[in-house]
């Protein structure tokens, strides 16, 4: 682990690079929430899902759970930072090719009654357009913190992944996604960690040759 306190001036740069693109990616999903359609991937089973209005509280804390999972990592060690925005980066990016190119439509139900949280829900609805929906990003996203959040801090981040898997299922829960959809966001997530594992791991090996030589060692 590396801290920021102990980070070289090469990783923290690096840091800031990729947090920067990170941020820098993130408008272009609106430009892309727009119809025509397509693809459309409900199924029956998708029919039988119930609209469970008091999902949309994990489904909102998405992007404050992005926000603490990186300031987290940036503190606590930088190359796990920088393979978190990294992976995130990957997922967008992916996800919006396919948003380009193969356009989704997920249809709602109409969330009837008075309680704040079904005006929560409508409101989620007028603000984000019903399609960008294959592959999921919340599912994608949910389960790159995760996968990182359980790789640093072991047993004691499994409350994360537990609430990551909340967020998973409010997905289908509020009728954002279909099941294809959180499907397609599990992929992305496993290409988004794989790729950004790879490259990480190549920025910071050290060739052999280059290696200090411990002492009394044979070099």
């Amino acid at each position: 682990m590396v801290s920021i306190r102990n980070a070289s001036r090469r990783d923290v740069r690096l840091a800031l690079v990729l947090a920067t693109v990170n941020v820098a990616i993130w408008p272009i999903y609106p430009v892309l929430n727009h119809g025509p359609n397509r693809i459309f991937l409900r199924t029956p089973l998708d029919g039988m899902i119930p609209l469970v209005p008091i999902m949309v509280i994990p489904y909102l804390s998405l992007i404050p759970l992005l926000g603490v999972a990186a300031a987290v990592f940036a503190i606590a060690d930088v190359r796990r930072f920088q393979a978190f925005a990294l992976a995130v980066t990957v997922a967008l990016l992916v996800s919006y090719l396919i948003y380009a190119l193969a356009q989704s439509y997920v249809i709602r139900p109409y969330p009837g009654g008075e309680g704040w949280l079904t005006a929560v829900v409508r409101n989620v609805y007028a603000l984000d357009r019903p399609y960008d929906d294959f592959p999921s990003l919340h599912t994608s996203l949910s389960v790159i913190v995760a996968a990182l959040w359980r790789q640093a801090h072991g047993r004691a981040g499994l409350v994360v992944v537990a609430w990551c898997g909340l967020i998973v299922a409010s997905t289908v829960l509020i009728h954002q996604h279909y099941l294809a959809d959180v499907a397609g966001g599990l992929v992305v997530a496993w290409l988004a960690i794989a790729v950004s594992d790879r490259v990480i791991e190549r920025v910071h090996h050290e060739p052999q040759d280059k290696r200090p030589v411990r002492p009394g060692g044979d070099g």
